[in-house]
């Protein structure tokens, strides 16, 4: 009964810090709001608006062409295995968009958002479910999949308020069946060693019941370049290694030694955890996006576990977004409920314009930003 009136108390201030930030002066919101409003900020095309080229349309979440049939699905967002123990990961250079939050014991876990999934061999290893990943995962209107979870997520994945693919037993009324296995891996602990794989994935969506197709009035979180341009950012500040975490483990990005190095030559960021190369297992490449963001958050401990919640909304926290080796550095903003997408915003308030390609969003805790290093 304890834990239980425990629990009820934690959760309430949870749903209350997740629509909370870290807001700027007051007298200064309703202007930035007015000014959001008027400049450039724009919806985008809805989905049934989208110019489709010879069967292909432009990504919501990397400005690339793809298959018409993939850019009007919705996505799979993935719970991904980041433990030094676990790696390499399998199937991560697939993913659109890749978050990257602390958990629990000062480290870090992964959640890869995939369109383009149907064809790789498997996924993972699997990690369970914390309730801000399945919180980021609404941006997207991503179908939620884990196996496990922390006790603070169990009500809203059995709430059937959102669409999830939960492996295991443990407190799931209704977990699926099909998509979750192991596969051996020497030397590899049992925790290891689960993977989802696509033709289960299927199956078990059609289970479910889910409706795939992206919503007609969806909201898009990013906005890219147009068509064959590239976002200069000339006269801004150079920043060619990042690290979100610095060398100590607080903020979690510390202790899996978390760091971004710019390549000029493919105007790309590669992804370093733990000393070496962030490796793809089915590829054998490094892990390498277009764009990298620093979303600062709120956090909060939640227990004597350490367990943590991070607000996925709220008005005029800062970013930093790297792209083409440049900084611009900014606010981020959710304009609705919980799932609206947090869009990112310069200084004079324009929507900040990424380029085309992957995006890897670090969520950087408020209490530790100064561990934040960039050169």
């Amino acid at each position: 009964m304890k834990k239980r009136t425990l629990f009820l108390l934690l959760l309430a201030f949870v749903l209350v810090f997740s629509g909370c930030g870290k807001a700027r002066e007051k007298e200064d919101q309703t202007d930035t709001e007015q000014e959001v409003q008027d400049g450039e900020d724009t919806r985008g095309e809805s989905a049934d608006t989208r110019e489709v080229v010879d069967g292909k349309v432009r990504s919501y979440f990397t400005g690339e062409w793809i298959d018409q049939e993939i850019g009007t699905r919705r996505p799979l967002a993935i719970m991904l295995n980041n433990k030094k123990e676990s790696l390499p990961m399998s199937g991560v250079n697939n993913a659109s968009v890749i978050y990257e939050c602390p958990v629990e014991k000062r480290i870090t876990r992964w959640m890869g958002i995939f369109e383009d999934w149907e064809d790789l061999e498997r996924i993972g290893s699997i990690r369970s479910c914390r309730l801000y990943f399945l919180h980021f995962a609404q941006e997207f209107d991503a179908v939620y999949a884990h196996h496990g979870q922390a006790f603070y997520a169990l009500d809203s994945l059995n709430s059937g308020e959102f669409d999830v693919l939960s492996g295991g037993t443990k407190g799931i009324e209704k977990p699926v069946s099909n998509m979750y296995d192991r596969v051996p891996r020497p030397g590899k602990a049992h925790e290891h060693t689960l993977y989802a794989f696509p033709e289960g994935i299927w199956k078990d969506i059609e289970k479910k019941g889910y409706d795939m197709e992206m919503p007609s009035d969806y909201y898009e979180k990013f906005r890219f370049a147009p068509d064959g341009e590239i976002a200069e950012y000339e006269g801004y500040e150079d920043a060619v290694f990042l690290q979100p975490g610095g060398t100590h483990g607080e903020n979690g990005f510390g202790g899996v030694k978390a760091t971004f190095e710019y390549n000029p030559k493919d105007r790309k960021y590669y992804r370093s955890t733990y000393g070496n190369p962030h490796i793809d297992e089915l590829t054998g490449e490094q892990v390498a996006v277009t764009n990298v963001i620093f979303q600062y958050c709120d956090g909060v401990v939640l227990d004597e576990d350490d367990y943590l919640h991070f607000a996925s909304q709220a008005y005029n926290n800062d970013c930093i977004v790297f792209t083409n080796g440049k900084m611009i550095k900014g606010y981020w903003n959710t304009a609705g409920d919980l799932g609206t997408p947090a869009r990112y915003y310069d200084m004079d308030n324009n929507q900040i314009v990424l380029n085309n390609g992957k995006t890897f969003i670090c969520i950087v805790w408020n209490d530790y930003a100064d561990e934040v290093v960039i050169e």
